[in-house]
């Protein structure tokens, strides 16, 4: 058994209930432990200091087969939890030395623990990235944009070495537009999700999808009320349909545990 200062207490989240189903914590051993302050309860679990104290998370999430694991863990737990009722959930790493320092982050943070699990008690957050095949939106601009497809024209009708200079200049012009489309269907997509979502929060665009070769372009955390997820998700493909001839599209994915939508709180002490 774990004893005094060679164990911390891992925080996964602070939910308005304790009847979260029974099972082991991050470190493969420990029980969950539902810790009531106030009416609040943070779901928590005891972990070895020899490998989530400080120093050694610092060198652990090095490793990227551990980091992977635990990672994993954290958010089976975190979704579990979920199923059972709304939460509020805590970042990847979030360890107190004792139990103590978790109550009392509940309790400086009562009334605005509080009021966040109201306010997402009814809302789900989801997912939504946007992919842009290049090569599929400079045919499009190529094809679409007036002033592309005149220069095209008086490409055809030069002598072949004034042709190729006209085409150089066309294909800078391409890429200036396509650019400047790419942005602007970006745009466009978050002003056509932001009609049925209660909050939106945009983050840069990640790195590409093993799974995909198109270009993210689009990253967003979308709060949505549960009774609208569907006339939701249903904007999302309906906006993908009408821009697929520009190779541009949009993936929802959820329903998420609201990470992106927990307030600051005041963890000092």
């Amino acid at each position: 058994m774990m004893m005094g200062s060679e164990v911390g207490w891992y925080l996964y989240a602070f939910v308005s209930r304790g009847d979260l189903p029974p099972r082991t914590g991050i470190d493969g051993h420990s029980p969950l432990n539902c810790i009531d302050e106030k009416g609040i309860v943070a779901l928590a679990s005891q972990v070895p200091l020899a490998e989530f104290g400080e120093e050694a998370l610092r060198r652990n999430v090095e490793d990227l087969g551990w980091l992977e694991e635990k990672v994993r863990l954290h958010e089976a737990i975190v979704e579990a939890a979920l199923a059972k009722g709304q939460l509020l959930p805590m970042k990847f790493g979030t360890i107190f030395l004792d139990q103590e320092r978790i109550r009392e982050v509940i309790r400086k943070n009562a009334p605005v623990l509080r009021a966040a699990l109201e306010e997402l008690s009814d809302k789900e957050e989801w997912g939504v990235k946007g992919f842009v095949d290049e090569t599929g939106l400079r045919a499009a601009v190529l094809q679409n944009d007036p002033v592309l497809v005149a220069l095209s024209g008086e490409a055809s009708a030069k002598a072949p070495g004034h042709a190729f200079f006209h085409r150089r200049k066309i294909e800078e012009a391409a890429s200036a537009k396509s650019q400047e489309r790419e942005a602007s269907l970006a745009r466009e997509a978050v002003e056509a999700i932001r009609k049925l979502v209660v909050e939106l929060a945009e983050y840069p665009p990640l790195l590409p999808e093993v799974a995909r070769k198109e270009k993210i372009v689009l990253n967003l955390a979308c709060l949505v009320r549960k009774n609208r997820v569907e006339a939701f998700l249903a904007r999302v493909e309906q906006w993908s349909r009408d821009h697929a001839e520009e190779g541009v599209s949009l993936v929802a994915s959820g329903p998420w545990p609201p990470y992106h939508f927990v307030p600051r709180l005041d963890a000092d002490g």
